[in-house]
């Protein structure tokens, strides 16, 4: 469903209990929520938590170009820094991001802006920034060089996530196929 790109991503959900939402999640409450997102990423806030206006200059074209932004997004904490991967059939990179022990109030992250946390910005998203990060949430990237075209899949979780949920998470990574 991402208007900017021909690409066709497929993936199977293997259980009920999933919803559709930039790819799929599974909301547990109160465990919180893992989900997998697929979009082409244009830019990202030029920081996550006080200021989600889009990066000036925007984040260049290249997988390389992402990836370096992203570890490098504040207030986010870098867990894994950017690694070369060739996955479904392609190469890339791979990151993960940690939301830091921001103090929370009224529902969400105390001082910074609307309460959120956001990081990218896709076309899929409306060309609005990506949010909905919790306390502790990690987000694990994989950057992928598809033909020309950069593909970000997100892998998001709770640090509550329930190991079942993971599997079933890591189910729904292991189905996805890239039809350029």
């Amino acid at each position: 469903a991402d208007p900017s790109t021909p690409l066709r991503v497929v993936y199977q959900v293997p259980v009920e209990g999933w919803s559709e939402w930039l790819g799929a999640v599974k909301f547990r409450e109160p465990d919180g929520h893992v989900g997998v997102s697929i979009g082409t990423v244009t830019n990202l806030v030029s920081h996550g938590c006080r200021d989600h206006s889009p990066a000036d200059p925007p984040v260049g074209t290249s997988v390389d170009d992402l990836a370096t932004a992203l570890a490098d997004l504040a207030p986010f904490r870098l867990k894994s820094p950017p690694k070369d991967v060739t996955i479904y059939g392609y190469s890339g990179k791979h990151l993960e991001l940690t939301v830091p022990d921001l103090p929370v109030a009224g529902g969400g992250f105390a001082g910074c802006a609307g309460g959120n946390l956001k990081s990218w910005i896709a076309p899929t998203h409306g060309d609005a920034a990506f949010y909905g990060y919790g306390p502790g949430e990690t987000e694990e990237f994989w950057i992928l060089d598809v033909e020309g075209t950069r593909l970000m899949i997100a892998a998001e979780r709770s640090p509550g996530s329930p190991r079942k949920d993971l599997a079933e998470q890591g189910a729904v990574l292991d189905s996805i196929r890239i039809e350029p």
